[in-house]
């Protein structure tokens, strides 16, 4: 194997697990920072029972958010493999 195909390879590697690690700290980023919205978009004060409600309808969105990038982790991960066939 000459040296240009293994530097090559070791690029690939290095830049495919940047670029994973990258899109992983912004998908968890995202769902983060969508649970903590705690105002509503027109800028007005909730009251209690609106914000516990709002808090609760959040927490689900959060909890969905990262099962779907659990989701596509996996499905990422499944075709690499298939396409190393």
């Amino acid at each position: 194997m000459n040296l240009d195909r293994l530097i090559n390879m070791v690029i690939n590697r290095v830049i495919r697990t940047l670029v994973s690690k990258g899109v992983n700290k912004g998908i968890d980023a995202g769902s983060s920072a969508l649970a903590k919205r705690r105002t509503s978009a027109r800028g007005e004060e909730l009251s209690e029972q609106d914000q516990a409600k709002r808090t609760q309808d959040q927490a689900q969105m959060s909890s969905q958010a990262k099962e779907t990038a659990k989701r596509a982790r996996k499905l990422a991960r499944m075709s690499r493999r298939i396409g190393k066939f």
